[in-house]
C-alpha cells in the first residue's frame, strides 16, 4: 500500500481537493471559536510574513505645458547651483533604502516561519516563534539575498542589451526599420518578463515548500531544497497544475481584496490593520499550499492538520415510564 493511500490521502495529488480542506481549516483557525485577540496576534505575523510586498500609491499630474517649461528650468537652474548637495542627498536616500530593504527581508524571513508555525499549530503567539525560528529565519534571509541579486543583475543585464541593441536601430532615419525595431523590442520585452516570472516562481516553491519542509525538519534551506527538488522533478505535471491554480486563487483573493477594501472605505489597505481584517484569505492562502503538499507523502502529514469535530449534544436521557393509572382504572 502507497504512503498515499496508507495516511488516507489521493493516490494522486489533486490541486482542488486541498480548497475544501483549506476553507474547513480557516474557519478552525479563525471562528471556532472566535477570538479577537488571537486574529490579531496572527494578523501579526502574517503582517510581518509578507512585509514589503503591498501597498503602493499614486498620483495625477495636471499642468500645462509652459507651467512644465517653466519647472524644468527652475529645475535645472537649482541643479546646477546645488549638484554637490543633490549627489550627496541621493547617495543617503539609495543607502537608506538599501538599509531598509534589508530590514523588511530579513524581518519577513523570520515572520514566515511564525505565521506558518500559527496556521499549522492553531495558535497566536509572537517571542516563542520569534526566538525558535532564529536559525530557519537567518538561512531564508540568506538564500533571499542571493536570489535579489541574482534577478536584479540577470535582470539588469538583458536590460542593458536591449537598450545597447536598439539604440543604433533607434537613431537610423529608415521609416521602413521601424516595424523591426517594434518586434525587436518586444521580443526583449518577452526575454525579460519571461526572467521575472521565472524568478518569481522561484520564490513561490520557496514560500509554499521550502519554508514547510524546513518548519518540519528543522534543516536550513538547503537541505530543503536538497529534499524538494527530486520530488518536483518526478511531478513536474502536478506542479505545473499548481502553479496555474495558484495564479486562480492569487486573482480571486485579489477580488475579494479589492472588494472589502472598498467597502471598508480603504481601512482594509493600512498596513496590518488591513491584514487583521483580511486574515481569512492569508490563513486560507497559507493552507492550502500545505494541504497540497501533504498529499505527496505520509512525512508530510503535520502539515495538514485535522479540524476538530464538532461537539455532539449532549445525548437524551432514558424515557420516563408513564405514571401507572390508580387501583380500578381510575383517573
Amino acid at each position: 500500500m502507497s504512503n498515499a493511500q496508507a495516511s488516507g490521502t489521493p493516490p494522486y495529488p489533486s490541486v482542488l481537493e486541498p480548497v475544501s480542506r483549506s476553507l474547513d481549516w480557516t474557519g478552525q483557525v479563525l471562528f471556532r471559536p472566535f477570538d479577537i485577540g488571537k486574529w490579531f496576534v496572527l494578523g501579526f505575523c502574517g503582517w510581518l510574513a509578507w512585509l514589503g510586498q503591498s501597498g503602493g500609491s499614486t498620483f495625477n499630474w495636471n499642468q500645462s505645458g509652459d507651467d512644465f517649461s517653466d519647472h524644468y528650468s527652475r529645475a535645472e537652474s537649482w541643479i546646477n547651483a546645488y549638484l554637490g548637495l543633490l549627489v550627496f542627498l541621493i547617495v543617503a536616500i539609495v543607502i537608506v533604502a538599501l538599509a531598509l530593504w534589508v530590514l523588511i527581508l530579513w524581518l519577513s524571513s523570520r515572520g514566515r516561519f511564525m505565521f506558518l508555525d500559527g496556521v499549522v499549530q492553531n495558535r497566536g503567539a509572537v517571542t516563542e516563534p520569534w526566538a525558535r525560528f532564529r536559525a530557519a529565519g537567518n538561512s531564508l534571509f540568506g538564500f533571499r539575498i542571493v536570489m535579489a541579486l541574482l534577478a536584479l543583475v540577470s535582470i539588469g543585464a538583458v536590460v542593458a542589451l536591449m537598450v545597447l541593441s536598439l539604440l543604433p536601430l533607434g537613431l537610423t532615419e529608415q521609416d521602413e526599420l521601424a516595424p523591426a525595431v517594434i518586434v525587436f523590442a518586444l521580443l526583449w520585452v518577452a526575454v525579460i518578463l519571461a526572467l521575472a516570472f521565472a524568478f518569481a516562481l522561484v520564490d513561490m516553491m520557496l514560500t509554499d515548500f521550502i519554508v514547510p519542509i524546513m518548519w518540519l525538519r528543522g534543516c536550513r534551506v538547503k537541505d530543503a531544497w536538497r529534499e524538494f527538488l527530486p520530488l518536483f522533478s518526478a511531478n513536474v505535471g502536478t506542479f505545473v497544475l499548481y502553479v496555474l491554480f495558484k495564479i486562480v486563487i492569487a486573482v480571486a483573493i485579489a477580488l475579494i481584496a479589492c472588494v472589502a477594501t472598498c467597502v471598508t472605505c480603504c481601512i482594509a489597505a493600512l498596513p496590518y490593520i488591513g491584514t487583521v481584517i483580511l486574515l481569512p484569505l492569508y490563513v486560507f492562502h497559507r493552507s492550502y499550499s500545505m494541504y497540497f503538499f501533504s498529499q505527496f507523502s505520509a512525512d508530510y502529514a503535520a502539515l495538514a492538520p485535522t479540524p476538530a469535530p464538532p461537539v455532539p449534544p449532549a445525548a437524551p436521557g432514558p424515557p420516563v415510564p408513564p405514571t401507572p393509572p390508580p387501583a380500578g382504572g381510575q383517573i
